[in-house]
Parts: structure tokens; sequence; C-alpha cells
């Protein structure tokens, strides 16, 4: 099983900065504002880790597998979600591997499809209120 996950900042001793994000600049962002319907976003080709920041209120996420054709979260009683994200926080997530991966060395691919990533996560707040969603 390989490292896929980009590394956390270092201080000038070495020492992990264990609540920094890592230092790589963004793929891809995206603002879902005054939204009570689930938001399924497809992950770049070389996202290995996703920043969610819920304003107002709280949200919930899922990984959505390749073969979901449903592709939605619900964060009612029954709920079908993975990680509920507390109001006015930043929670950051390692996507999950989904499969064994693609290692097609004849192909250029990014490290998400190589590894075998979720692709897809589906983002619902509890009520109308905006959900900022980053890629890295």
């Amino acid at each position: 099983m390989s490292n896929y996950a980009h590394d956390l900042p270092k201080d000038k001793s070495g020492n992990a900065m264990q609540h920094y994000p890592a230092p790589k600049l963004a793929l891809a962002q995206f603002n879902n504002e005054n939204n009570t319907t689930s938001s399924v976003i497809s992950l770049t080709h070389d996202t290995t880790s996703i920043e969610i920041a819920p304003v107002g209120v709280g949200a919930v996420m899922r990984w959505v597998a390749t073969t979901d054709t449903a592709a939605s979260v619900v964060s009612a009683s029954g709920g079908d979600f993975d990680h509920a994200i507390p109001a006015d926080t930043v929670r950051r997530f390692v996507v999950p591997r989904e499969s064994a991966g693609a290692n097609n060395l004849a192909s250029v691919q990014g490290i998400n499809r190589e590894e075998g990533l979720y692709q897809r996560v589906a983002i619902k707040s509890y009520v109308i209120a905006s959900v900022l969603t980053t890629e890295y």
C-alpha cells in the first residue's frame, strides 16, 4: 500500500505541524451557497484530500462509489452519510480507497485514479446555508 496523501508541513526542527493543511495549492474549490439539497462533486484526477467548511450550520458528507447511481447524501433520520461536520469548522479528509486502482504504466493518469481512490463526494448542509469545499 502506497502513501498517497500529502505530507504535513514541518517546522524548522523537522516536527510535523499537526493542525495545518498540507503545503499544497488547491486543485479545485466549490461554494455551495444557500442550498439544502445534496451536491455531488467529482474529484479531479489528482485529488488525494479535501477540506469541507460549513458556514453557519453543520453539514454531512458521504463518499460516493462509482457504481452508485443515486449519488446523494441524507441527514434526516435514518440518514445515509459518512461524516458530520460541525458548523463554522474546517474538516480535512484524506480520500479513502474505493478499489484496487489502475496501475497502468502505459497510461497517463492522476494519483486519484492510479490508487483507486473515491472519485466523488456528496455534501449537504442541515438547513439553508453555505458549504465550502476545497480539493488538494
